[in-house]
């Protein structure tokens, strides 16, 4: 069994130690780790070529100088590393170059004496709700708005063909477009949707939105009534020579209609109007959507117009019921009864105006007015039946 000599353990110690220093110096930090592995890989080989070795000083001197020998020195250079260089996208770098010294609160024209021409159009998906009472129209829509932006064009041949892109409506000029005869709170926005931008500066933003809108009633022949309600918009802030709002078409876009179960679409149209106001010389352009609805007769008609004339069928029988019966009031009152409820569930309906009243509204007073006097006859008759023949003879203006 072989035994290490003293000289061949102080050997192994100083390179122990010198290889600890050599990790914590600053200069070698690249190189630490793999000299750091061979040089404990050298001391290991050594250790064991030793133990294997003969007793003498001179095998372990040779031993000890052929593992120093595999260290790496200091100075020598790092092992090649393999660097991935990953290529930047090409839309990153486009919206990185249309962003600098680019500001959303400033017309993106060169020329500030030109205008900015908003094309508007309405894609209109579905009518919620028409709230008579409250004479107010709800809709779902797509406002389509188109313009140019002659600050956000580029050269698609220097990113690669790219020809469109979309960015947030948040870092983009975007027009103050708003509904004028809004029944909501303005303070609601549209849709923070990105907007699809070509290289030429053309800009396309349809955020989808719902409307609100005032719109005034006419139930003059209600259940058998149209109605004709617009929406009117335009820039709330700019005049005509800063920002001229036109239609993009003549017709509402109606490939995504979805139709209504109380009212029919008839026709949604747009057009442009230009106003002057008091208050300023310049013109205010706007593009206005007249939509023009028929209400649905079916529901009303199975619930409100044939019971009520089935009502005034039976108002008739009170006169053909004997005075002996004792029923004939008692069917007059209930047929009133019915007609009152009736009357009440249209009138809840109905708006609290005085411009006009509905048709049906008249015949129901009518013919409650016709049961009321057939009321009084039957009272009248059964007085004349029970008064016996000790009383006065009937008057001749009632025989």
């Amino acid at each position: 069994m072989a035994v290490t000599s003293p000289s061949s353990r102080v050997v192994q110690l100083l390179l122990v130690l010198l290889v600890g220093s050599y990790s914590l110096l600053p200069s070698a930090a690249g190189s630490s780790t793999l000299g750091s592995d061979s040089t404990i890989s050298s001391i290991t080989n050594s250790s064991s070529s030793n133990s294997n070795s003969s007793s003498s000083s001179s095998n372990n001197n040779s031993s000890s100088n052929s593992s120093s020998s595999t260290r790496i020195p200091p100075g020598s250079p790092s092992p090649p590393r393999r660097v991935i260089k990953l290529e930047e996208n090409e839309e990153k770098r486009l919206l990185d170059a249309l962003m600098v010294g680019y500001d959303r609160d400033v017309r993106p024209v060169r020329n500030a004496s030109h205008p900015i021409v908003i094309q508007l159009g309405i894609t209109l998906t579905q009518i919620f709700d028409m709230d008579e009472k409250n004479q107010v129209l709800t809709t779902n829509v797509w406002l389509d708005q188109e313009w140019v932006d002659e600050l956000l064009r580029w050269d698609k041949n220097e990113y690669n063909g790219l020809e469109t892109i979309r960015l947030p409506c948040e870092k983009i000029w975007l027009p103050d477009i708003v509904l004028y005869n809004n029944a909501d709170d303005y303070t609601r926005g549209y849709m923070q949707s990105k907007a699809m931008v070509g290289y030429e500066g053309k800009v396309f933003w349809p955020p989808p939105t719902k409307f609100r809108s005032t719109c005034p009633v006419d139930v003059t022949y209600f259940p058998f009534d149209d109605q004709t309600c617009i929406l009117k918009l335009g820039s709330w802030i700019y005049d005509g020579f800063q920002v001229d709002v036109t239609n993009r078409t003549a017709e509402v876009d109606l490939t995504n209609y979805i139709p209504n179960g109380e009212w029919e679409l008839l026709e949604a149209r747009i057009i442009r109007n230009v106003i002057y106001y008091s208050c300023c010389p310049e013109p205010f352009p706007d593009v206005t959507i007249t939509i023009t609805i028929r209400r649905k007769t079916l529901y009303y008609m199975y619930n409100v117009v044939l019971p009520c004339m089935m009502m005034s069928v039976l108002t008739l029988l009170v006169f053909c019921l004997p005075p002996d019966s004792g029923e004939k009031i008692a069917l007059g009152v209930t047929v009133l009864l019915a007609f009152s409820v009736f009357m009440l569930a249209i009138a809840e309906k109905m708006p609290e105006t005085s411009e006009s009243i509905p048709l049906i509204g008249i015949y129901l007073t009518a013919v409650m007015t016709i049961t009321s006097i057939s009321i009084i006859m039957t009272v009248i008759v059964l007085n004349c039946h029970y008064r016996g023949p000790i009383q006065r003879e009937v008057p001749p203006w009632m025989r």
